[in-house]
């Protein structure tokens, strides 16, 4: 078992290396994202991919936000939680840094342990 906890820390300390460098969707995603937040209210009307990009960037620099292990049948994902402005947006990534969704849920508590989300830590313990 501790030696899967330590795999999983080197795994979500690799897709968020990953992250810092660039933001990569799965292909074509991208934009239907954007669009969706935006039409959400989660982001500006004018927002632009390369804002909701750097909204992301910011999630995975600030080492006090939270990281989760989640998984979907074989797959494992890694998850950052933290506060941009006054809202609490969760990111989901795939192991190798490519990302599934970012969005701020509307009770994140509620929605990560409706899902089977596991806490790993902090940005800095998961990168220590």
């Amino acid at each position: 078992m501790e030696a899967d906890t330590r795999r999983y820390k080197q795994e979500a300390a690799a897709s968020l290396r990953t992250l810092r460098l660039r933001v990569q969707w799965k292909s074509g995603k991208a934009l239907s994202h954007l669009e969706k937040r935006k039409s959400l209210g989660h982001l500006r009307a004018a927002a632009s991919l390369r804002e909701y990009n750097e909204l992301i960037q910011s999630l995975v620099k600030e080492a006090t936000n939270l990281v989760y292990l989640y998984r979907h049948g074989s797959e494992r994902y890694y998850a950052v939680s933290g506060r941009i402005g006054s809202q609490e947006w969760l990111l989901i990534a795939t192991r190798t840094g490519v990302i599934e969704t970012a969005f701020p849920p509307d009770a994140m508590g509620e929605y990560l342990q409706r899902r089977g989300f596991v806490a790993m830590g902090t940005i800095r313990e998961v990168f220590a």
